[in-house]
């Protein structure tokens, strides 16, 4: 049981501390990266990717996914997808439709590569969002969420939850979809989850090659989100290693990191989201004495030089 709740207690601190109800990392599209020499757009927070990356191959112009200034429903930025066309080699042309979500490109199949870890305590109930939708000559946009664990006997993945949502005609102001998550088993916690923001729902995962939809079809998505899930604003890919031993802990905490920081430091907090100390961590190591904290899980947040770098949890047992 204790290490069940090692296992899955996660951690939302957010400018009010803690909350049951906790968006999407980078749901809002205001954080971007640019690439390198290319100029293309990526989103940050590790978990929505793009196809953008099909841009660097020798072929038609691949950019699918913008960052786009130009409407928000509310910050400064959204995601802008259009399908495009991509001559791969004469005469073979393929439709590549604008998506943003949990997905990477496996080469060697043409395929995508779906999901992101589930992180959270709880399922959602759900799936929300903002959008806007510019569908060419009988083309739809649409929204995917899936929920999905993977099965040891068959060596698959189960589906838990599926939804997909089409947007079939124009829809030129900032319009929420809000959907009920449909699920197909409400007794087992998925380990992973895929979102797919289209500008053709047309689209193949499994054979790139195969998506059909109309060059041009457009559609701008905002603060996408699920509800009612008791976990984190997640750092899905730390830029620093933190280690936390012995785990469950009684009177002390070993915090190892994998490289020194100028200006590191350690928040702990209880289950309710009150902060029980602050550590400065300034060596590759430290030791931090939590004999006056009472049996239970608690939560860390890793900072370097104000920004948060790591966040997980550790165990009290005596």
């Amino acid at each position: 049981m204790k290490k069940s709740l090692l296992l899955f207690a996660i951690l939302y601190l957010g400018l009010n501390g803690f909350s049951q109800q906790s968006s999407l990392p980078n749901g809002n599209f205001e954080s971007w990266w640019q690439k390198p020499n290319w100029g293309y757009w990526e989103p940050n927070g590790g978990f929505f990717h793009t196809l953008n990356i099909l841009d660097t191959v020798p072929t038609s112009a691949g950019v699918t996914v913008y960052r786009s200034s130009d409407t928000a429903h509310g910050g400064n930025y959204s995601a802008r997808c259009i399908t495009r066309l991509m001559v791969i080699a004469y005469p073979l042309v393929v439709t590549i439709p604008g998506v943003i979500g949990t997905l990477n490109i496996n080469w060697v199949k043409s395929a995508a590569v779906l999901g992101e870890k589930f992180n959270w305590t709880t399922k959602p109930e759900r799936f929300q969002g903002w959008y806007q939708s510019y569908p060419l000559n009988g083309d739809s946009t649409g929204a995917i969420i899936l929920l999905s664990k993977w099965n040891t006997g068959t060596h698959k993945r189960d589906t838990i939850a599926y939804n997909r949502l089409v947007f079939k005609s124009v829809v030129n102001s900032w319009t929420q979809f809000d959907a009920a998550i449909t699920y197909r088993n409400n007794t087992t916690m998925p380990d992973s989850i895929t979102v797919l923001l289209l500008s053709c729902a047309g689209y193949d995962a499994a054979n790139m090659m195969g998506s059909v939809g109309q060059p041009g079809s457009q559609a701008y998505f905002d603060d996408v989100t699920i509800t009612n899930v008791a976990g984190i604003e997640y750092v899905f890919h730390p830029s620093v290693d933190v280690k936390i031993s012995p785990n469950p802990a009684s009177s002390f905490i070993n915090v190892k990191l994998d490289k020194v920081m100028k200006d590191g430091s350690i928040e702990i907090y209880d289950g309710q989201g009150r902060e029980t100390g602050q550590f400065t961590m300034t060596d590759i190591s430290g030791q931090i004495n939590v004999s006056n904290l009472s049996p239970g899980v608690y939560y860390y947040r890793f900072r370097n030089s104000g920004e948060v770098v790591n966040t997980g949890s550790f165990v009290i047992s005596r």
